[in-house]
């Protein structure tokens, strides 16, 4: 018996709990009324006549990819429409800012059970699939081969997923529901190789490259950039994005240690969870730190120790206004995007654990792209040496190179529009 049989009759027993765990994220505002009835296929908005493209993005770093996605192939197939699921309010929220096209349509990710994804399948009658990087849900990829051809783009397999799936692919096999692999660097081909021939899979796998070089900077809302550019005045801005407890943990003591090192400098501190607030509040108050706080509309405060953002969208902004930029996530969480900065002419700083995005992480070590740092000591030792004038060449040369680097690779969305043009035109 296969275990996608086991997995639906497990995940049907376990509906009631299911159903209280919904209940619990909404109230802890992980869910919306909205996003609950779409994970129960309880709130289906009208099908649009024609083709139908169906891309899934997980969260915030694969919905950018979508959006990138979208916005090229609206070019290519303009007759088509696209229906985009995804998993977290925070995707949702970036989609409704950054994504406006009419033939565009965004729907919560359904529950991985039987009834939900049939329900959800036979309702959009999607004309092809295209996950992005390595979100594989049993359920919703078995049913969705039969219902049409689906593609894994941008794909990434970690190590530790590696070994899951080379022990338990014979069961499941979900890497045989994609007709194509497109893997965003040689080592993750590889990967995606061995599980392919293993188990006589008929999948055609190629490396393409990575999308997020094709992403477009962030966005920045001039009016906010000069308001905050009075407020920091001359200070440089180091910047700590997308942060994490592990993060702050090393980034919050250094902020204190550096108070009385006169350096021209003011921190801040972006949160990836704006919900940790609270977390984040407690922990500066008793290391004696005082701050302001973005969703309470403070603005910077000089005489304050640190401006905290718990808001979202607002990365492009802050990276605008940086000087030297932590990419967080990077202490037990493999690390965020690097090449967000890139854009912006930031010194790139990143901690011990990029194993989300190692592929990048090494080259730009090589180029000189991107300093690595492993604990608080080398971040104190880092900030205080780019922060002094007489080292302004090599932090200009380091962000000169991280531009470069991004900039060297953004014709990699062609490739992809190839491979999945010949799927959209038949």
């Amino acid at each position: 018996m296969k275990l996608i049989y086991l997995y639906n009759i497990l995940t049907t027993i376990l509906l009631p709990i299911y159903f209280l765990l919904l209940l619990y994220r909404l109230a802890i505002g992980k869910e919306s009324y909205r996003s609950i009835m779409e994970r129960l296929t309880l709130n289906n908005k009208i099908r649009p006549n024609g083709k139908l493209l169906w891309i899934h993005a997980a969260s915030v770093g694969e919905t950018t990819i979508a959006i990138t996605l979208i916005e090229n192939l609206n070019k290519v197939c303009p007759q088509a429409s696209f229906l985009i699921t995804t998993g977290t309010l925070s995707s949702a929220d970036i989609l409704q800012k950054r994504l406006t096209h009419k033939n565009v349509i965004h729907y919560f990710i359904p529950h991985d059970n039987i009834i939900f994804v049939s329900r959800f399948l036979k309702h959009w009658q999607p004309d092809l699939g295209i996950f992005i990087e390595s979100e594989l849900w049993p359920c919703l990829l078995t049913q969705g081969s039969k219902r049409c051809k689906m593609i894994l783009a941008n794909a990434k397999l970690s190590d530790k997923s590696f070994a899951f799936w080379q022990k338990w692919h014979k069961y499941f096999n979900l890497t045989g529901c994609f007709v194509k692999i497109l893997t965003q660097s040689e080592s993750y081909f590889a990967k995606y190789s061995t599980l392919n021939v293993e188990y006589n899979n008929q999948a055609i796998i190629k490396n393409l490259g990575n999308i997020k070089f094709a992403n477009k900077p962030l966005t920045v809302n001039d009016q906010k950039l000069k308001l905050l550019q009075n407020c920091f005045k001359k200070r440089k801005i180091f910047t700590a994005a997308s942060t994490h407890a592990e993060d702050e943990a090393v980034i919050l003591p250094t902020i204190k240690n550096l108070k009385n090192k006169k350096l021209n400098y003011y921190p801040v501190i972006i949160l990836r969870h704006p919900h940790r607030i609270v977390e984040i509040t407690s922990h500066c108050q008793k290391l004696g730190l005082s701050y302001s706080i973005r969703s309470k509309d403070e603005v910077p405060n000089l005489a304050n120790d640190l401006y905290i953002v718990d808001s979202f969208g607002e990365l492009g902004l802050f990276y605008q206004l940086s000087f030297i930029t932590f990419v967080a996530g990077s202490f037990k969480k493999g690390g965020h995007n690097l090449l967000e900065p890139a854009y912006f002419n930031n010194v790139i700083l990143f901690g011990p654990d990029m194993s989300n995005h190692q592929d990048i992480a090494d080259d730009m070590l090589k180029l000189q792209a991107a300093i690595q740092i492993h604990n608080q000591e080398e971040l104190e030792q880092k900030l205080q040496f780019f922060l002094k004038s007489t080292n302004g060449k090599i932090a200009t040369n380091c962000s000169k190179n991280a531009a470069d680097f991004v900039s060297r690779k953004q014709e990699v969305i062609t490739k992809y529009l190839l491979e999945i043009e010949e799927f959209v035109n038949d």
